[in-house]
């Protein structure tokens, strides 16, 4: 067999997660950070090593020198060698690189002879291809070939056994003469006796074994389905019942088999496919005791059980993949096929289906969001669309496994990359997402870092950024949908800018928050608020986790004695608003009232705001960004230090150092993009046109500890920017994401995907330089930050605690592994229990 590499030549080609962008940029003039290797004074360079060697050997100097003398040159001569490696390598990982979410095409096996069948061996950690000649080829589980050796008898396919079972028999094999065993060396353990549980003419066609209850499957040419049972730990079988033969059909034989789960104190069932009908067969009992009939309007070519969202999957001709309850009423319908779709495959743990067609397509279907996340073309290796045509999919067997595509002649290995992992499942979508306190976090003790969510459903929640648990939320109504949120953390305080233009203020140290006021906008053609914004200035940190200490311990309500302490405070938190008129607005902090208006951007409205240490940026319609100066301790909190033009409408800003980035955008002429600015000289740094987002931007943060940018869009992409603005990785996901913020000075990313909050490791992405400097920096204190405590139960309503429950009970996704499964909830009068707010009877 052959093995083809895709990309073999690229030094990130084989086990690692980069794919070089062929449009790069010039290697030499990237700014990368230097290990610091030392260099000696009055040594030789040697920009080539290897031309100076015979020169050295052959000359009478080399002759002339000492051995220690030798030595040293050709030490010298070593590490120039070696430097210019590190220094390669290091300029290739700067490049721009572009990692993808799903399934990239990974290796491909031609079978010369032609392709009968493939056993996949997790055990032996290898899979086996058996072609028609009659030999085995062994490769490893990433496809490397291992060995070739001849079946022991003639086969037309080959299954493994999993489990204790599979120990001594560790595969099943099927042909003309029968069934077989294969020991793990593929010795021959035991061969059916002509004439038993073989009719005349009926040669098995798949096997399915069941090791759980030691049985196995077996369809054969005529439509009949004859059950065998292990014995002797798995050395032979015997026959178990007479054959099922199912009801009369045109088409006349079994396709694919399928186990699906025992229902409550009943037997385990198996199904399968038959012509445009499903069969159910009672394994314990065998008898067929069910027969779904045309579930699609042509033959279905396979099917396939979700555990996670405990719903049967059919693939058909008529190029629709079709999800079934469990009374066989439909779920959903996937149509983004546009050929006869001819194998179909579940991922182990996740919600993800996979379908290949005569279209010359594979495809990924979430089952949770209802919706097509992935698409990659069949013909990834250049071969033609009739010779790549998909048979049959095999899921992964396990961590770092690979989706196995079988074809005609064929082997293709596709790797399952996953950029991103669940981290928390909230009740409705995620408008918008800040972290608190702001990266760099210069608080000592450190204060717990946390993610505000705003959600579509009205409610803001609070979540720890470690854990992904709620720690509390505020439940408004979907009218008081969040147009912007604002929290203070070291006064456990939350602004909420509805779209309607309500400015409400919570207590966030109470569960659930608890609304302190409302401030209702003036009526219409009075300016309206839009934006809003935290200033946070830090005169001393270290009383920041005190406030927060004595906030927390009263649940936020001040009393005399602390409102004491709180003046003395030298820290202070401003609440700045933006108005559609253009002007800004420093807001009081208890009643937040306005204590200072000017106009910034008139006319039109004000668009974002961002802080640094000491100023204040924003952009307005007026096609300006601006830069204030904040005088926290002053009235006159503002005031204008640097103007900047634009050419499109601002639409987000990121402050990092003495640079602000800007993100702007025009969709009537479908410009979007990213310019930085510098607040000392007002120089501009502007990139390559190529590089930019290709649809809305929905989010900018940065990591001032590594000196990157990140941003995201709706064309399904995350973008990592250097700080002088060069693109450095991106991130192809297999959805839009609305959010993106970074969680901590690591590099971490966190990701909206609808209702989803989805964690993006750093060692995913960094280059291996940002990673040794990671490694010089002090490991961060980690701080616990357990959920709240219910309170003031009576008087909240059932609703209320219902949606409280959802919150709770939609616990971190990084502990489970898996989302949440959708539920009516329990019982209002048990809710209070559950939240820990009740004793139990």
């Amino acid at each position: 067999m052959e093995a083809k590499l895709l990309g073999a030549s690229s030094p990130f080609s084989e086990g690692d997660n980069l794919i070089l962008d062929p449009d790069l940029y010039d290697a030499d003039t990237f700014d990368f950070p230097d290990p610091g290797l030392l260099t000696e004074k009055n040594e030789l360079s040697f920009m080539e090593p290897s031309q100076f060697l015979p020169l050295f050997t052959s000359s009478q100097w080399w002759q002339t020198r000492t051995p220690s003398a030798r030595a040293r040159q050709l030490w010298l001569l070593l590490r120039a060698g070696l430097h210019d490696i590190v220094e390669k390598e290091k300029k290739a990982e700067l490049r721009v690189a572009r990692l993808t979410h799903g399934l990239e095409p990974l290796r491909r096996l031609e079978v010369a002879a032609g392709l009968r069948s493939v056993a996949q061996d997790p055990v032996g950690r290898r899979f086996v291809v058996l072609d028609c000649a009659g030999l085995l080829h062994l490769h490893r589980e990433d496809g490397w070939a291992q060995e070739k050796l001849p079946a022991p008898v003639a086969l037309t396919g080959l299954v493994a056994v999993l489990g204790p079972l599979g120990t001594v028999g560790r595969f099943v094999g099927w042909g003309p003469a029968g069934l077989a065993i294969l020991g793990p060396n593929f010795n021959l353990l035991w061969l059916s006796e002509p004439g038993v549980g073989l009719a005349l003419g009926c040669e098995p066609t798949c096997c399915l074994p069941v090791p759980d209850q030691g049985l196995l499957l077996v369809a054969q040419m005529g439509g009949s389905l004859v059950l065998w049972k292990f014995r002797s730990g798995g050395r032979r079988l015997v026959l178990r019942g007479s054959p099922l033969q199912p009801p009369p059909s045109p088409v006349g034989e079994l396709k694919r088999l399928a186990l699906g789960p025992a229902p409550p104190n009943e037997a385990p069932r198996c199904f399968a496919a038959y012509g445009s009908a499903v069969l159910t067969f009672n394994l314990q009992a065998w008898a067929l005791v069910d027969v779904r009939r045309d579930l699609h309007k042509t033959t279905i070519s396979d099917l396939a059980y979700c555990k996670e969202v405990e719903a049967m999957v059919t693939a058909s001709r008529d190029s629709t993949v079709k999800v079934w309850e469990a009374d066989w009423q439909i779920r959903m319908v996937f149509v983004g096929h546009t050929g006869p779709v001819t194998a179909l495959a579940v991922l182990p743990n996740t919600t993800l289906v996979l379908s290949a067609s005569h279209d010359g397509t594979l495809r990924t279907w979430d089952l949770q969001a209802a919706a097509q996340v992935g698409e990659v073309a069949l013909c990834s290796w250049g071969q033609d669309a009739l010779s790549g045509r998909v048979r049959h999919l095999l899921a992964p067997m396990g961590p770092g496994w690979p989706v196995l595509s079988l074809c005609t002649s064929s082997v293709e290995l596709w790797r399952v990359r996953e950029l991103y992992s669940p981290l928390a499942q909230l009740p409705a979508p995620v408008l918008h997402l800040q972290v608190a306190p702001p990266l760099p976090a210069l608080v000592y003790p450190p204060l717990p870092t946390r993610l505000v969510c705003a959600c579509a459903d009205g409610s803001v929640c609070l979540l720890s950024a470690a854990t992904g648990r709620t720690v509390s939320a505020l439940l408004l109504e979907p009218d008081d949908c969040a147009a912007a949120v604002a929290y203070c953390l070291p006064r456990e305080a939350l602004w909420l800018l509805t779209r309607a233009g309500h400015l409400v203020r919570a207590n966030a140290a109470r569960c659930p928050m608890l609304v302190l006021h409302r401030v209702c906008p003036l009526p219409p053609p009075a300016p309206q608020p839009c934006c809003l914004h935290l200033y946070s200035h830090l005169a001393d940190p270290s009383s920041a986790f005190t406030s927060w200490e004595i906030v927390r311990q009263h649940r936020g309500e001040l009393h005399r004695s602390t409102m004491a302490w709180a003046w003395k405070d030298k820290n202070r938190y401003l609440p700045v608003v933006g108005h559609t008129d253009g002007a800004l607005s420093v807001l009081e902090w208890v009643s937040s009232k306005t204590v200072f208006h000017t106009v910034a951007h008139s006319p039109g409205p004000v668009t974002a705001i961002a802080s640094t240490w000491n100023s204040i940026v924003s952009s307005g319609g007026d096609l300006t960004v601006k830069m204030w100066r904040v005088f926290p301790y002053a009235e006159e909190s503002l005031s204008l230090l640097r103007t900047f033009s634009c050419c499109h409408p601002v639409v987000t800003l990121c402050v990092l150092g003495k640079r602000v980035t800007v993100g702007f955008e025009d969709p009537d002429s479908a410009t979007y993009g990213l310019v930085q600015f510098s607040l000392g000289d007002s120089q501009r740094f502007d990139h390559r046109p190529q590089d930019d987002p290709m649809d809305h931007i929905t989010g900018l943060c940065c990591c001032p500890s590594l000196r990157l940018y990140a941003c995201s869009s709706l064309d399904c992409t995350i973008r990592i920017w250097t700080a002088e603005n060069r693109l450095l990785r991106l991130l192809q996901l297999n959805g839009a994401p609305q959010a993106l913020a970074f969680c901590n000075n690591s590099g971490d990313l966190v990701l909206a995907l609808g209702s989803r909050l989805c964690l993006v490791s750093h060692r995913l992405y960094l280059p291996t330089s940002y990673l040794v400097k990671k490694l010089c920096w002090k490991a961060p204190d980690m701080v616990d930050d357990p959920p709240l405590p219910v309170t003031s139960q009576e008087s909240l309503t059932s609703a209320q605690l219902q949606r409280l429950a959802n919150l709770h009970g939609a616990a971190s996704l990084r502990s489970n592994g898996r989302p949440a499964q959708p539920s009516g909830g329990p019982h209002p009068a048990l809710l209070g229990q559950q939240l820990g707010c009740v004793p139990p009877p």
